[in-house]
């Protein structure tokens, strides 16, 4: 393994077994839009991590291009560098709770508001906010009691989970399937509705879930 790669995977460790995934390569992996098993096969000693995978990660976490070079210095190199030593990693900010949400019988979630308090995310998204799980209807996926972190400002792409208000006041935990020019369609979490097609113009608003993180992350 050459001493870049060493320099990546130690990068990448480090970030999961930061204050915000707690050593949860399957916490990490949900922020970063991977399998849990990717995550580990690039920690492997014996495996690439190469740069498109590292720019991949660090844009969708939003660190920058170059998150996981910095502070890489060749072992030839041998003139003074004008790059400024690398930032520390960025601390995770408190993400609002803005009440709980379980699914219910028809297919939408059924909301209450009455929660106050805070959890520790890793998200440089300003209108962050934190839902909590109820009941087990989105089971393995999100279990009770643990938290979904919304990040409105970022836009959600096909393939991650999202929570969609329609125009109606009602709400959907959902996975973005696809965006049409007047359609999206949207895939149940736990298998247990078929797919949901909607007019856009039915839509008020679509919120892209970063992950989530569980009940002892809660600070009062």
């Amino acid at each position: 393994m050459d001493d870049l790669t060493q320099h990546r995977k130690a990068r990448l460790r480090a970030l999961i077994d930061s204050p915000v995934y707690k050593g949860s390569q399957a916490a990490f992996a949900n922020a970063c839009g991977l399998t849990e098993g990717r995550v580990s096969q690039l920690l492997k000693p014996d495996q690439s991590f190469g740069e498109r995978s590292a720019k991949n990660i660090a844009s969708e976490l939003r660190l920058g291009d170059r998150y996981f070079e910095e502070g890489f210095a060749a072992p030839q190199e041998t003139r003074v560098s004008n790059v400024a030593a690398a930032p520390e990693l960025r601390k995770a900010k408190r993400v609002p709770i803005t009440g709980s949400v379980k699914g219910g019988d028809d297919g939408y979630l059924v909301q209450d508001n009455g929660i106050d308090g805070w959890v520790d995310y890793w998200t440089g998204d300003p209108e962050a906010h934190a839902l909590r799980i109820k009941g087990d209807s989105m089971h393995p996926r999100y279990r009770a009691g643990e938290f979904v972190i919304v990040t409105p400002s970022v836009e959600a792409q096909p393939g991650r989970d999202v929570v969609v208000k329609l125009t109606n006041g009602k709400c959907l935990l959902k996975q973005l399937n696809w965006i049409r020019d007047d359609e999206v369609q949207l895939l149940s979490i736990n298998n247990g509705y078929a797919p949901m097609t909607i007019s856009r113009s039915e839509i008020e608003t679509i919120a892209r879930v970063a992950g989530s993180v569980g009940p002892d992350s809660m600070l009062l």
